[in-house]
This record gives structure tokens, C-alpha cells and sequence, in this order.
């Protein structure tokens, strides 16, 4: 044999050694493991939360608050304001603020702060809750002129004066106490009241009522004081319903010949009658 052979085939043999090692070591190599990869994520902070008051609609200035117009909103504790209405300390808070009137507008969402709005007994209130282009005007009053003490703020009432006058009898004045409704419709903003005995029992009673009148109204009110007696009287809810809410004044009570040539409601013997006035006084 020659020698070229002998190394072709010791090469060959050596191949074929170095591939049967490579199968074998294939062979038993272990399966590949899978990994798997689990993202973390970090958890967020925890926010702290509270319930504060806020405006369920948005009320403008002048506004009459209701329960309806407020509610409980999530608010976080970091953000609370002392001024905020928050439940843990003010869970009444909602209904305490009913009649309250808005002095600033509030739109919705934002929250109830006591300087935006004017609570019944501060100061303030009367101004807040008049109307437009109207007056706050005091008279006194009593049981016997108020409705026996019947009368209560957001009532309406006829104003009625009563006073002397020089009615013609033939050639003959006589004076006679006469009547007048000199203002109708009229809204009470407020009654300074107190509690005393009244014939036997217990009555709320007002020594001043404080009436809402634009300001001509209030010239009629203020001239009726200076002239007699003022006396109030309580006009029916469903009368307000229906008649609306305008207030009426006597036609002529504020005329320079005011009483003369007038017809009013004149006493004699207790009953009434209508006669026309020579004079007034």
C-alpha cells in the first residue's frame, strides 16, 4: 500500500472520530431552560382624600342657596383650605347653609367658602337678599297692627294707614277717623321679634318690620307713617300665587291735594262708610 493512501485514510478515520464526538456530545446536552421576565412596576403613592362642599350648579349673585344647589366631592387632603366645608367637621353643613345668599357667583364644582356666600344673622344678609333697584324701609309694629304676630319674614302684607280727617257733614266738618290701603304686595324682609304675653298666651311679636319697596314705595310708606297709624296686613299664598309679585300704591296719596276731594273708608259708629274728605290732618 502505498503511502499517500495510508494518510488519506488515517485523515479520513480521524474525521470520522471527530463527528461521531460531536453527535455524541450533541446528544446529551440538557433542553434549554425558558425564562421568563416579569416587568415590576413600582405602585403609585396612595392620595388621601376627603369630602368638601361644593356647587352641584352655578349660582349667581343674589342667589337664594338651597340643599339642592350642593354636594360632597372627593378633594384631596393636601389641597384643603380652612375656609372649604369638610364633611368630618361639617357634616350639616349642607343643610346649615340653606337660605344662605350667594355675594360672589359660584359656578359648578367649585367649593363653598364662607366668603363668597352670607348666612341668615350676619352682616350683610339684609343687602344681600334684596332685589334689584329695591329699598329696605323700617316701620313700627305691634301685635294689633302686625296680625297678631303672625307676620314672618317672606311674607307679603297690604300696608294700611289709618288717620283723622275733616269729612263735610252739611256746613259742618267733622272730624272722623278714616282708612286707606296705601301699599299692596309688599315683601317682609325681616321682623325684629320677641316672645311676651298677649292675652293669655304666648305670641311672637315684632316691634319693627322691615318691608322691601322700590324707593318711590318707600316716599308713600314714610309720608303714611307721618300722617297716622301704619297697620299690616298678611296676604294669603295663593293670592301671591296668583296676583304676582308687583307692589300697588294708592293712585293719589302722594298728590300735593292728597285727602282732598279723596274717597276713603270714613268710621261712623263703627261702621264703615265711603266719603269724600274736605281735608286731612
Amino acid at each position: 500500500m502505498s503511502l499517500m493512501r495510508i494518510l488519506i485514510l488515517v485523515v479520513a478515520g480521524g474525521a470520522a472520530l471527530v463527528a461521531a464526538m460531536l453527535v455524541r456530545g450533541m446528544g446529551q446536552q440538557e433542553a434549554p431552560q425558558i425564562v421568563e421576565v416579569v416587568e415590576t412596576v413600582a405602585p403609585e403613592p396612595q392620595i388621601q382624600l376627603s369630602q368638601i362642599l361644593v356647587a352641584r350648579e352655578d349660582m349667581p349673585l343674589g342667589h337664594r342657596m338651597s340643599p339642592n344647589d350642593l354636594t360632597w366631592q372627593d378633594w384631596p387632603e393636601e389641597l384643603l383650605n380652612d375656609n372649604y366645608f369638610v364633611a368630618d367637621f361639617a357634616p350639616e353643613a349642607m343643610t346649615e347653609l340653606a337660605g344662605s345668599v350667594v355675594r360672589t357667583p359660584i359656578y359648578t364644582g367649585e367649593p363653598i367658602i364662607a366668603s363668597k356666600i352670607v348666612q341668615a344673622g350676619d352682616n350683610g344678609f339684609l343687602a344681600a337678599v334684596l332685589n334689584e333697584g329695591m329699598r329696605a324701609v323700617a316701620v313700627e309694629i305691634s301685635v294689633e297692627t302686625a296680625a297678631g304676630g303672625f307676620i314672618l319674614p317672606n311674607d307679603h302684607v297690604d300696608v294700611i294707614l289709618t288717620y283723622d280727617v275733616e269729612v263735610n257733614e252739611g256746613d259742618v266738618l267733622v272730624e272722623r277717623a278714616a282708612t286707606q290701603t296705601i301699599l299692596q304686595n309688599v315683601r317682609v324682609l325681616a321682623i325684629d321679634q320677641t316672645y311676651r304675653e298677649f292675652e293669655g298666651e304666648s305670641v311672637v311679636v315684632g316691634t319693627t318690620a322691615t318691608l322691601e319697596l322700590a324707593p318711590q314705595h318707600a316716599e308713600v310708606l314714610m309720608l303714611g307713617t307721618r300722617m297716622g297709624d301704619i297697620s299690616l296686613t298678611l296676604r294669603g299664598i295663593s293670592e301671591l300665587r296668583n296676583g304676582g309679585e308687583g307692589v300697588l300704591a294708592s293712585g293719589d296719596f302722594m298728590s300735593p291735594q292728597a285727602g282732598i276731594g279723596s274717597t276713603v273708608r270714613v268710621y261712623r259708629n263703627g261702621n264703615a262708610e265711603q266719603a269724600n274728605i274736605g281735608g286731612s290732618r
